[in-house]
């Protein structure tokens, strides 16, 4: 059985060098300097790199150079070597010092440079090579976007597509799959897959409705408490050790297809000796449990890292195969050597125009590195890792990312994501489809739910019907004294305290869509917050007025028009909803409310049933609440204080009776009941209780006001439709009265 991938290749490589042959010794020597990461021989920790596994993935360049050499159909007359040296990983002065010493004092004959292994290291060769003293082609294995900047690294080509690349094709197979049940895996401490992950959240944002893990240590702890929640697509950012104890755990839980699919970022795994995992032992560190481990957990994944091949797990007949298949990198590596080579073969011939040959081409000849540059650009052709070996000439990185799945010991295309167009899906293969679930979703029991809509609407029509009565009797007297222009503010809060009771029900109580219930969300607040600054500072302000004509000196009594017209009351109202509309734009702006959801479960069997509450919520909702409602009752402190000491001005007309309850009243209702609401809110009791309590707290509020605020002055107006004789007759006795007291009607 041989490999798709290396046919292929071989494939390209006769079309492109036109012949065959038997291996005949090749007489020159040409070089290839490889810039690898290895631990520092100090041991000082200081000086330890991010990545130490030059021994463990050279043997891929070697293979390559072997089987190159072994060929005379490639390099013809030419013998290949390789040259190790140290690139430091993240440790970039080392790299430095490798490139000197083996360009200039070593004296072998350098024609291109494999590697390094990190971003950091590639950043700092790619930018000397790229200068035309040193000119020469790098083929790295880091995966920085930055590296894609062909101003600053015109030489250096990525064997590896960029990290940014590779989370826009995952995207992209969220987005498609339409997978939202899904949770991430990443290591804090490792800060390029920390990077790698915090990408991947900023780019999935608003995609996808996914569950960001913060894994503990170790960082494979969250499988026990992902397996009792509804995620079935986990997006691994672990790598090496810590990745091959996450697939070994996930294994022994049976957290495999056809429930869960994995998706992976990074190294490849590797399986440490056994391990203690919840006072269990784990241990997949053998040949068999290693194969079952992978197979089992990743039997239907999809990688979008493109080293992830299908050979790994195919039993195959081809030794180079067999060594390439312990890590990933081995095989980045080996596709390095063989791409370019197979572009310095390609090059002989325009080289010789030039009067060069690879025999006399080394580091600082810049019309022949431009030569294989173009050559490069120009390479096509399959290498082990699965990619198409073609790279962008905007970003010198492999052009596209093959996303696969392994199926039934075969290896499947499912699609390809390429620079320019996007993913494109094999509509023909099927995806990965989470198990089904029964979801049950707490809502606000309909029966209470509708107690509370009808009430609110009889207190609705009742204060439209008064409002309509203190409009067309506005000149009866009673109306009059009672501030009728004042009226109509705290009419409006009313009714915008019943519209947050009908936004609250809405919410809590019907299944609409996510995006209306934001919205809903955030206008309760604005609803309910300006109604209770209307009704509370109109009766504030009202009863103020009867405080200053009443309690104030003679003097103050002379500029009443002036000071305490209802123009000027209606100016400060006014101001105090600009105040509260103030204070809701910031909490909108800067915590506005989302749903979220609680108490999700899964009982035993493959089948998920999940029950769902749902609620508005937001971040500092606590201290939201405990704001308002401090603010809204200082205007009851207010009200309660000038009631107490109007309380004694016997005129009907001015309500000071029913104001002085009402204040006692609302002072119950706000303070008590406000009190026991956030109670219920801190404690997270159920959406029943909260919303039972919120909804009567609000209807209480507004009955109070029909009752003690707005009935009074119209029960005259009632009464005087009802009797109009005893009105006449009122009149008469009231002229009568003025006449004899000589008091003028203006005056009274």
């Amino acid at each position: 059985r041989v490999v798709v991938a290396y046919r292929l290749l071989s494939l390209s490589l006769f079309i492109a060098i036109g012949c065959h042959g038997d291996a005949a010794p090749k007489s020159e020597t040409l070089y290839l300097l490889s810039l690898l990461s290895y631990p520092d021989p100090s041991g000082d920790p200081s000086l330890k790199p991010s990545f130490e596994d030059g021994k463990d993935i050279i043997p891929g360049a070697t293979l390559a150079v072997q089987e190159i050499n072994n060929r005379s159909d490639i390099l013809t007359n030419y013998k290949l070597e390789l040259i190790e040296a140290d690139d430091g990983c993240n440790l970039g002065w080392k790299a430095i010092i490798s490139l000197i010493n083996n360009l200039y004092y070593e004296g072998k004959h350098i024609v291109g440079i494999i590697g390094p292994r990190c971003s950091d290291s590639t950043k700092v060769v790619a930018s000397l090579a790229g200068k035309s003293e040193i000119a020469m082609i790098n083929v790295h294995l880091g995966s920085a976007p930055e590296l894609g900047n062909r101003s600053l690294y015109p030489y250096s080509f990525g064997i590896n597509p960029p990290t940014s690349n590779q989370i826009d094709a995952v995207v992209a197979l969220f987005v498609h799959n339409k997978w939202t049940r899904a949770a991430v895996l990443y290591n804090p401490n490792m800060l390029v897959d920390y990077n790698s992950y915090l990408l991947f959240e900023n780019k999935i944002n608003g995609k996808a409705d996914l569950s960001f893990v913060s894994p503990a240590t170790p960082y494979y702890l969250p499988l026990a408490a992902l397996k009792s929640t509804f995620v079935r697509v986990i997006v691994s950012f672990l790598r090496d050790k810590t990745l091959g104890r996450a697939l070994c755990v996930a294994y022994r839980m049976g957290m495999t297809y056809p429930n869960y699919q994995w998706l992976l970022f990074g190294s490849d795994p590797s399986f440490p000796e056994p391990f203690v995992y919840n006072s269990t032992t784990y241990s997949c560190n053998n040949t068999t449990d290693k194969d079952e481990a992978l197979k089992q957990a990743l039997q239907f994944r999809t990688f979008v890292y493109p080293q992830y091949e299908a050979t790994r797990y195919t039993q195959l007949d081809m030794d180079y195969v067999k060594n390439l298949t312990q890590d990933i990198d081995r095989v980045a590596l080996f596709d390095a050597v063989w791409a370019y080579v197979v572009a310095l073969n390609n090059s002989i011939d325009a080289l010789g125009k030039i009067g060069f040959t690879l025999s006399n081409y080394t580091f600082g000849k810049e019309k022949c590195t431009q030569i294989i540059q173009h050559q490069m650009y120009g390479l096509n052709f399959s290498g082990v890792v699965g990619n198409d070996i073609q790279f962008d000439p905007l970003t010198g990185y492999i052009s596209s990312i093959v996303t696969d799945i392994y199926k039934s010991n075969n290896r499947v295309i499912v699609a390809n994501y390429t620079i320019p167009d996007g993913l494109q899906i094999d509509s023909t293969v099927a995806v990965f489809v989470p198990p089904g679930f029964d979801e049950t979703h707490i809502l606000v029991s309909l029966p209470l739910a509708g107690v509370v809509i009808v009430v609110d609407v009889i207190g609705a029509l009742l204060v439209l019907g008064i409002h309509i009565m203190n409009m067309v009797y506005r000149n009866h007297k009673a109306i009059k004294a009672s501030s009728s222009r004042l009226n109509h503010f705290a009419y409006i809060g009313c009714y915008l305290i019943l519209l947050a009771i009908l936004l609250y029900t809405i919410t809590e109580t019907f299944p609409v869509s996510m995006w209306s219930k934001s919205i809903l969300c955030n206008a309760f607040p604005w609803s309910l917050i300006i109604g209770l600054t209307l009704v509370f500072g109109t009766v504030t302000a009202k009863t103020w007025r009867l405080y200053f004509i009443f309690k104030t000196s003679q003097k103050l009594k002379s500029s009443y028009n002036a000071v305490m017209s209802d123009g000027v009351l209606a100016v400060l109202i006014v101001i105090l909803v600009g105040i509260v509309a103030g204070f809701c734009t910031a909490w909108t702006v800067h915590d506005p409310y989302t749903r979220n959801n609680v108490k999700m479960f899964i009982p035993s069997g493959d089948r998920l049933s999940v029950t769902v509450e749902e609620f508005c919520s937001c971040k500092y909702q606590v201290q939201w609440i405990a704001s308002i409602i401090v603010f809204e009752n200082i205007f009851i402190m207010l009200l309660v204080y000038f009631a107490i000491t109007t309380r004694a001005i016997k005129k009907k007309e001015f309500q000071t009776r029913s104001i002085l309850v009402l204040a006692y009243l609302l002072t119950l209702t706000t303070v008590v009941g406000g009190v026991i609401y956030l109670i219920t809110v801190i404690i997270e009791a159920g959406i029943n209780t909260s919303y039972g309590i919120l909804a009567s707290l609000l209807t209480v509020t507004v009955y109070l006001c029909i009752v003690l605020l707005f009935t009074p002055p119209i029960l005259p107006v009632i009464d005087d439709l009802l009797h109009p004789h005893r009105r006449r007759l009122a009149t008469q006795s009231t002229i009568r009265t003025l006449v004899r007291t000589g008091i003028a009607g203006s005056q009274f």
